[in-house]
């Protein structure tokens, strides 16, 4: 156990990165403070110990319940904290999510990040998003590729990027720390995020595939890294967190693989997935299918880890197995 983290502040624990680097950070002897809404339900961070035959570890994790937009509140959770994980985050592309959007990914970053300061926290590990960058051409997309305003930027995009402004803001001021901007996070456990919930639907069952592509890395090696981080001595330095840039054809290539199940061979449009959407919206007009993701799946956005491999010499998980896994663990 490293005696510089030796009292440790998690947030979104009750989410999927959060529950894995809690699961991680148990395992290795610490026992976390993690803060979750009053509503939020602890089920799969429980089983996330109990299929690794661990639920005695689950019981040293100190939950408090806590608003990041409540500053008082979160001031009460933040006493004599070493070093904070930061991952509580909210995803959404719809427009009625907008103000829940910046109060979480900005204003709850901004609240934690004054707190820190005033308590003379030691280390603030901040996790990001690959949407803080900015694809400016066809080369790999790294860390020197900084957000802007040109195109579409959706809701989630600019909250994370002046969230990452305020944790900027916060080491300039003194405050210790680095950020990771991981690639799209998946693995096993995954049933809340619109892609955990989509895997049922097409790893069988779809002739179809969307044009486009993104990085992908596993949740494992997210939480692996930013706890490695944690204990190393980096300051104000952000790392792309990315382990394969793959089509959207191949990936439902090695769903079809895995599975044994029907290959891709039609590539579908815009308009037909704009049709789909507005379908689907329709039939069930509470899904988190929305127009807006359109950009997402036409998209082919390929990350660089060049500069994180360098830091650590870190070997990612294969995305074959991330997937093998998804399926069967």
């Amino acid at each position: 156990m490293n005696l510089e983290m030796k009292n440790i502040f998690v947030t979104g624990g009750s989410g999927f990165l959060g529950s894995h680097i809690l699961y991680k950070l148990a395992i290795e002897g610490y026992e976390p403070i993690a803060i979750k809404r009053k509503k939020s339900n602890l089920e799969n961070v429980q089983k996330l110990f109990s299929k690794n035959n661990q639920e005695d570890l689950f019981n040293n994790i100190k939950w408090m319940n806590c608003d990041l937009e409540d500053f008082l509140s979160l001031e009460k959770c933040l006493q004599t904290i070493d070093v904070v994980f930061h991952c509580a985050g909210f995803v959404s592309f719809n427009k009625k999510d907008k103000n829940t959007i910046y109060e979480t990914n900005y204003i709850g970053t901004k609240n934690l990040i004054n707190l820190c300061l005033k308590k003379s926290v030691s280390k603030f590990c901040h996790v990001s998003s690959i949407s803080t960058l900015s694809n400016n051409g066809s080369k790999l997309i790294d860390e020197n590729d900084w957000f802007t305003f040109s195109g579409k930027k959706s809701h989630y995009a600019i909250s994370k990027y002046l969230g990452e402004m305020e944790v900027w803001r916060g080491f300039s001021e003194g405050l210790k720390g680095f950020i990771i901007n991981p690639s799209l996070i998946i693995g096993p456990g995954d049933q809340n995020s619109l892609f955990g919930k989509m895997i049922p639907k097409i790893k069988n069952n779809t002739f179809f595939y969307p044009q486009g592509g993104t990085g992908f890395v596993d949740v494992r090696d997210v939480a692996g890294i930013i706890i490695t981080l944690a204990k190393n001595n980096i300051n104000h330095q952000r790392y792309i967190i990315n382990s394969e840039n793959l089509s959207f054809k191949k990936l439902l290539f090695l769903f079809a693989k895995i599975t044994n199940g029907r290959k891709p061979t039609v590539k579908i449009n815009n308009n037909i997935i704009g049709l789909f959407i507005i379908i689907n919206k329709l039939i069930n007009p509470y899904n988190n299918l929305n127009l807006s993701m359109i950009d997402f799946f036409n998209s082919n956005s390929k990350y660089c880890n060049q500069k994180i491999q360098a830091e650590l010499n870190y070997k990612f998980i294969p995305i074959k197995k991330s997937i093998s896994d998804i399926i069967y663990l």
